[in-house]
């Protein structure tokens, strides 16, 4: 199964790609994941339940990221199996960073291509709605990413209110009240 897609995140491009070397962080965005600690060979174990409806599998296995923070890019390869009959994935997701230039605050552009090999029950699933499935949980871990990079963006400055002396402001009425008395006059 083939899919590409593309979703903003809050962020400049490079300061996003070092969010994404957060491999722990990520995965608690991606819908369903749980990761366990990094093995000594640099994958990462865990698991991830995908729900059909009222069906739900769970899948264990691991995953491998690389990332090249100089040209923004990155993939991450993972495979996993379940107990249901013979259900079986891998995947190969690629993704390249760029800074949208035309927001009123910093984001970033990704954009994704994932092959994804779905065997056992899941084989006919991956003809008819795999595609659906692949943008459902894209456009959610978008939201939850987006989520979790607004916690690092400087809040706006507060305006504080200008304390006014009590004379300064009544000095100020009493100008406005004589200037329209005496315009209103003739003055």
């Amino acid at each position: 199964m083939h899919f590409e897609g593309e979703f903003r995140v809050p962020g400049k491009a490079a300061d996003v790609i070092k969010r994404f070397e957060d491999v722990p962080r990520m995965a608690r965005c991606m819908p369903g994941a749980v990761l366990q600690p990094q093995a000594d060979d640099g994958s990462w174990p865990g698991a991830m339940v995908v729900s059909f409806g009222p069906k739900k599998i769970n899948f264990k296995g691991k995953a491998t990221c690389d990332f090249d923070e100089q040209a923004l890019t990155g993939s991450l390869h993972g495979r996993g199996t379940a107990d249901m009959r013979s259900a079986r994935i891998g995947v190969k997701v690629s993704f390249a960073l760029s800074d949208v230039t035309d927001a009123p605050r910093p984001m970033t552009a990704v954009k994704i291509v994932s092959d994804a090999e779905l065997g056992g029950v899941l084989e006919d699933f991956a003809r008819t709605g795999g595609i659906a499935v692949a943008n459902a949980i894209m456009a959610d871990f978008a939201q939850r990413a987006s989520e979790e990079f607004a916690k690092d963006e400087p809040a706006a400055p507060v305006q504080e209110p200008v304390a006014l002396a009590g004379g300064s402001l009544l000095w100020v009425v009493i100008k406005a009240y004589w200037t329209r008395f005496l315009r209103s006059l003739g003055f």
